[in-house]
């Protein structure tokens, strides 16, 4: 007999989407998109679908696992009473060595985004004061940006956008990576909207849409100024403009006073008239809006590029006006309640690490980290400085990694623990984007011996008080049906419109914000307005005003700028499944001019070099691409013995994050390599 059942799809992405399984005899028959979703709409992409074949996957590990020796690939079975004990023998051992659990360590980002995830983190508090990660590898420089300019990081609903009149998708790729938002940008245009994308290279958006603007990599913020400046110069500004905002003058006045539109053109990359027929459309064009990615804040000047890019919107009267605004991301949805609720997890004498300067920390922290338990992530490959990841693994004396399947960071670890997917265990999901929330139910039982984050919270909390009680204040039983539904507290229940949190069993449902951002011009700054200037950015040692800041020159001796945008088919390395082309070359992407100086031809292979290491690719001119620019496709790369793209990141950081998430970002794009032609 078919049964369905309701999931929400974890990853780190915009959609969230809806999905709905169907089992067949206790086994996942078939996953299709739900229709009753009014932003997924039934739809799913395509890195969905293999997801059953990812549950049933001979590769996943199902059984827990201990390596004899690190990195030597050396796996045995062992049970899970066995792992349990290791674990919880270490920390009470380092525990009564240090006087303190600040030497136990969790590593923990996306890999899902569920509530049922932050069980580690919940456990870690009822032990004591531990050393967590904090901030993001993403989007914290333009996550702060908006938190300086609004107050609160806030988007309008996606499907406000289908009111706009002009779009403009400014370094991002959503054919691609937002599958989901492309049918609201083509009913927008049926309409009579006209569409333009602004990025560094032609992507498959850019195909879609009426124009492609191409910007030179990291100058995104000097062009909004300048065609802020146009738009001042030419009174287009909102009339309402001194009701809503704070700083208007000393912005404009900075625009007139710095900003020279020649010079604009020259480092952006922008004809002046291409500039002056951007800015007079978007100036006079209402609603307009415009769809900010991630990619343009990971820069090392990535949080003023978003400042200036908000101001465009504010300027204009675009922010606040259905159909119009500026589109990031928002944490609004996010209002969990109960033991997992993110305000919940955290000890208050917990030592804070920067996600991305997380090795060179531990290395250098008093008491020292000496166990680190590596969660939905995976930061022997994600990470920059892939040389400090291996040294801190020499001095530490436990990893455990929980996971589906190997990767190089489980390499790396004494201990796999395996552990279910979201067609196994039950959760609850909020997006970044959309305004849906959802309950994730589980469909089959858990493959093999493997559990979910919450239950091994439990087991664990159970030994450790078996071997010392009252060491552990986190429950050691309980339903993860009805921690999931706890999670759904009375601030929820009202966003939602609902009274109990069992009406969320029925599938998502959106919360009952207005479908506009800031509709009204109420902001959550300190003045209550919009603030062009922001005294909160001061107090960070941070320019008040959006100004231009150059983002980093490429080094003499490499001097290519990297870029490495995701593909359709992967999230970063959420890539499971053996393919028969995983062990091929990555394809690297170069304008013929920048190739023909290195002597490069369309299929040649190359190796690609810094000091962080070398990477070997095959070549591809594309007319898309800048000079002097390399885009290279986060694909499907599984083969674990095959080199990594994160080899040639250096770890740079934004200039923006750390007020709003804990910590700056990964300026991924300041990457620069050198390139030299290989016969091998």
């Amino acid at each position: 007999m078919d049964t369905l059942h309701h999931h929400i799809c974890p990853r780190n992405c915009y959609d969230t989407c809806s999905i709905i399984s169907t089992t067949r005899h206790g086994r996942l028959a078939s996953i299709e998109g739900n229709p009753a979703h009014s932003y997924t709409r039934g739809k799913l992409c395509p890195k969905v679908m293999d997801e059953i074949h990812k549950v049933y996957s001979p590769q996943r590990i199902r059984y827990p696992l201990r390596q004899r020796k690190r990195f030597s690939g050396q796996w045995e079975r062992i049970t899970w009473d066995e792992a349990l004990e290791t674990i919880s023998r270490k920390i009470l051992d380092l525990k009564d060595k240090y006087g303190t659990t600040l030497p136990l360590a969790h590593n923990k980002y996306s890999g899902n985004f569920g509530i049922l995830h932050n069980a580690l983190e919940a456990f870690l508090t009822g032990l004591g004061p531990t050393t967590r990660a904090v901030g993001s590898p993403c989007w914290s420089a333009g996550v702060e940006a908006q938190v300086f300019d609004f107050g609160a990081f806030f988007c309008s609903d996606p499907l406000d956008m289908e009111k706009a009149k002009l779009i403009w998708i400014w370094g991002a790729n959503p054919a691609w990576n937002a599958a989901h938002q492309m049918p609201i940008i083509f009913r927008a245009m049926d309409q009579g909207a006209k569409v333009i994308c602004l990025d560094t290279h032609f992507s498959a958006t850019a195909a879609r849409v009426h124009q492609f603007v191409r910007v030179n990599p990291g100058t995104d913020g000097l062009l909004a100024l300048g065609l802020a400046k146009i738009i001042v110069d030419h009174q287009l500004t909102d009339p309402e403009l001194p009701d809503y905002s704070l700083g208007y003058n000393e912005f404009i006045d900075y625009l007139k006073a710095e900003i020279d539109l020649r010079k604009c053109s020259a480092v952006t990359g922008v004809s002046l008239e291409t500039m002056k027929e951007l800015a007079l459309e978007y100036g006079a064009v209402k609603p307009a809006c415009i769809w900010a990615g991630f990619g343009l804040q990971r820069y090392t000047n990535g949080g003023q590029n978003l400042r200036a890019i908000d101001a465009l919107g504010a300027l204009t009267g675009n922010i606040g006006r259905p159909g119009g605004g500026v589109q990031y991301g928002h944490f609004e949805t996010w209002r969990f309640a109960g033991p997992l609720a993110h305000s919940q997890c955290g000890h208050a004498q917990d030592r804070e690490l920067d996600i991305n300067q997380f090795p060179q920390l531990a290395l250098a922290a008093d008491p020292p980290v000496k166990m680190l338990w590596i969660a939905s992530r995976n930061p022997f490959q994600q990470d920059g400085n892939h040389a400090g990841w291996q040294k801190l693994s020499e001095t530490l004396e436990l990893i455990v990694v929980s996971d589906l399947f190997h990767t190089r960071s489980s390499a790396a670890a004494d201990l796999f623990l395996p552990v279910t997917t979201h067609y196994e265990h039950w959760d609850l999901h909020a997006s970044y984007w959309h305004y849906y929330i959802g309950i994730n139910e589980p469909a089959v039982e858990p493959v093999g011996e493997a559990r979910s984050d919450l239950q091994i919270a439990w087991d664990l909390s159970k030994r450790l008080n078996q071997s010392s009680p009252g060491s552990s204040a986190f429950p050691t039983e309980g339903s993860e049906k009805e921690w999931v539904l706890g999670a759904i507290g009375p601030e929820m229940l009202a966003i939602l419109g609902i009274d109990s949190a069992e009406e969320l069993l029925k599938g998502p449902r959106r919360v009952n914000y207005p479908g506009t951002a800031w509709q009204g011009r109420q902001f959550q700054t300190p003045s209550g307005k919009y603030e062009f200037y922001a005294e909160k950015a001061q107090e960070w040692g941070l320019p008040p005003l959006p100004v231009y800041r150059p983002p980093r020159q490429a080094p003499p001796e490499t001097p290519l700028r990297l870029l490495t945008p995701h593909h359709l088919s992967g999230l970063n390395s959420q890539v499971y499944l053996y393919s028969e082309e995983s062990d091929s070359l990555l394809k690297a992407r170069l304008h013929p001019k920048t190739a023909e100086g290195y002597g490069l031809n369309r299929g040649d292979k190359a190796i690609l070099w810094n000091r962080g290491g070398s990477f070997p690719v095959i070549i591809e001119q594309d007319l898309g691409i800048g000079e002097g620019v390399i885009v290279i496709y986060q694909e499907n790369r599984p083969n674990l013995k095959s080199p990594h793209l994160n080899l040639l990141n250096l770890g740079e950081l934004t200039d923006m994050g750390k007020y709003a998430t804990g910590a700056y970002g990964l300026a991924l794009n300041e990457t620069f390599v050198g390139i030299r032609k290989t016969t091998s």
